[in-house]
């Protein structure tokens, strides 16, 4: 868990091609070649139709890997997104939750969802 990394060197280092929905089945053979790596579209300048919550202002100053991040989730610009965060949780902490909502925005994505779930079962929350 300490290892994810979506920021879009990381994935490019995997040497990963981001599958659309739809356009093979799990059982097609993979490519002899290796695939080239991920290039992020642009992001689209588009008003954000989900607004920020009232506890996760937008960033003000926001990490400088911040923009990488955005880039490995252009794939998910325009998949409807839930990011939930547990207060309690210590292993994906509710800061790192709200980054991955303010990558997929400025990835493009106007369809964010972000919502902070109080309790004290910390990652097991969900359950």
């Amino acid at each position: 868990m300490d290892l994810f990394d979506m920021t879009l060197p990381a994935l490019n280092a995997l040497n990963l091609k981001p599958r659309l929905f739809g356009t093979s089945s799990p059982s097609s053979p993979a490519p002899a070649s290796s695939p080239p790596p991920l290039t992020p579209s642009p992001p689209q300048q588009q008003p954000h139709k989900t607004s920020h919550s009232k506890s996760h202002p937008p960033p003000i100053n926001s990490p400088a890997y911040l923009s990488d991040l955005a880039a490995g989730m252009t794939p998910l610009a325009h998949i409807p997104t839930l990011v939930l965060g547990v207060q309690s949780d210590i292993l994906f902490t509710v800061e790192q939750q709200r980054e991955v909502a303010d990558a997929l925005r400025l990835s493009g994505n106007s369809q964010v969802s972000y919502y902070e779930l109080g309790g004290v079962w910390g990652h097991d929350t969900f359950l």
